[in-house]
C-alpha cells in the first residue's frame, strides 16, 4: 500500500514538472551554447515603464539650429540624456552626412530633427526654385538615412514673411531667445576666463527665471558656449520642476495642432496680443498691462507673425515711446518693440 501511495505521489510529481517546464523560456547562454532554465518575465513596454505627458505638465522645448556638429551636438546630447530631458534640433542640410551617427544618436535618445534648409539660405530672398530645394533636399536626405521623415521647419533669421505656405510646414520660432551666437568664443577672444564664466551665469540666470511653461527657447549646437551653456540651464530647468521634451511632444500634450504654413512661438496660456487689434493711438508715457493674466508680446515689428523679442504681465509698467494705429512701440522688460495698444492703460 505504501508503495502504491509512492508511486502516485511520483507520478504526480513527474506530471507536474512536464506542465510547468513547457512555461519555462530557455535563455541562450552567452556562448550559444545550450542555456538555463530560468524563467523569464514579459518586458515593461517604454509607453507602459513612462506616464504620459499631459496638458497638466510644466513642459518646455529646447531647440537648437545650425548643427548637428560633431563635438558640440554630441555634448549637448550627453547632458540632455544625464537629465532625462529632449531637445528639437534644426539641422541644415550641408552639416547631414557628416553628422550622421550623431543624428540617430539624438533619435535614439527621443530628441527630434527638423529642417533648417539645406543652406542656411534666408528664404524670403530666395525664388520659387531655390526655396523648394532649400525645403526639400534635407527632409530627402533625412528620410534616405534613417527612414524617418523630418515634420517642422525653421526658417534661418526667422524670415518667413510671404512664404510660409511656399514652405508647406509648420514653421517654429521662439519666445525666448539667448542670443549664444553673440557670445560665442571666437567672438570674444581676448576675454577672461572669469568674464566667459560671468557671462555663462547672465544668460542662465535670463533664461531659467524668465522661462514659462510653454515656451519654445532658442539656442544653436555649432559653440562650445553653447555647450556650456547648456550644461547650467539643462539641470537648473529640470530643478525649477519643468520636463524638457520636443517642440512635438509639447504642442501634442497640449492638445495644440502644428499645421502647415502657421507659425508657432510658444503655447499661451492665453496668448494676449493675438486678440482683435484696435485702432487706438497711445500717446508717449507710462501705461501698465491689462491682460487678464495673459502674457503680451513684445514684436520686432507691429505685425501679429513679427519675431517675439520679450513678454509683459498683467500690472507690468511699459513706456511707449511713439503708437500707431493698433500697435505701441514701448521700452519695458529690458527690450525695445511694438506691443499691442488694446492692452495698454494709462497710470
Amino acid at each position: 500500500m505504501k508503495r502504491k501511495n509512492f508511486a502516485v505521489i511520483t507520478a504526480l510529481f513527474v506530471a507536474l514538472l512536464i506542465i510547468f517546464g513547457g512555461c519555462v523560456e530557455k535563455n541562450p547562454s552567452p556562448e550559444g551554447e545550450g542555456g538555463s532554465d530560468i524563467a523569464v518575465l514579459p518586458e515593461t513596454t517604454a509607453a507602459e515603464a513612462k506616464p504620459l505627458l499631459s496638458e497638466k505638465d510644466k513642459l518646455i522645448a529646447l531647440t537648437y539650429d545650425d548643427g548637428p556638429h560633431s563635438q558640440y551636438t554630441n555634448r549637448v546630447l550627453d547632458i540632455l540624456e544625464k537629465n532625462g530631458a529632449k531637445a528639437t534640433f534644426f539641422v541644415v542640410g550641408y552639416n547631414i552626412d557628416k553628422n550622421i551617427e550623431t543624428i540617430k544618436r539624438a533619435q535614439a535618445l527621443g530628441c527630434e530633427i527638423g529642417n533648417h534648409t539645406n543652406d542656411h539660405k534666408i528664404l524670403t530672398k530666395c525664388d520659387t526654385a531655390t526655396l523648394r530645394e532649400q525645403v526639400d533636399k534635407p527632409n530627402a536626405r533625412i528620410k534616405e538615412l534613417t527612414g524617418s521623415e523630418m515634420t517642422l521647419f525653421r526658417a534661418p533669421g526667422g524670415a518667413f514673411k510671404g512664404v510660409t505656405d511656399d514652405i508647406g510646414m509648420p514653421l517654429i520660432q521662439w519666445s525666448i531667445d539667448t542670443e549664444d551666437w553673440k557670445s560665442k568664443d571666437a567672438a570674444h577672444k581676448n576675454r577672461t576666463e572669469e568674464e566667459r564664466n560671468a557671462e555663462l551665469r547672465r544668460i542662465a540666470d535670463e533664461v531659467v527665471q524668465n522661462a514659462k511653461k510653454g515656451d519654445i527657447i532658442l539656442m544653436h549646437d555649432i559653440y562650445n558656449f553653447t555647450a556650456d551653456l547648456s550644461e547650467i540651464i539643462i539641470p537648473e530647468l529640470t530643478e525649477k520642476g519643468f520636463k524638457l521634451v520636443t517642440v512635438s511632444e509639447m504642442y501634442k500634450a497640449y492638445g495644440k495642432p502644428l499645421n502647415d504654413g502657421k507659425v508657432y512661438y510658444n503655447i499661451e496660456f492665453p496668448e494676449a496680443s493675438s486678440a482683435v487689434q484696435s485702432n487706438v493711438i497711445l500717446e508717449a508715457g507710462n501705461y501698465k498691462v491689462k491682460t487678464k493674466g495673459g502674457n503680451l508680446n513684445i514684436r520686432i515689428e507691429p505685425m501679429q507673425e513679427s519675431i517675439v523679442i520679450g513678454k509683459l504681465s498683467n500690472g507690468d509698467t511699459a513706456k511707449v515711446i511713439k503708437s500707431i494705429p493698433g500697435w505701441a512701440l514701448v521700452e519695458a522688460a529690458g527690450a525695445s518693440g511694438w506691443v499691442n495698444a488694446a492692452y495698454l492703460s494709462p497710470q
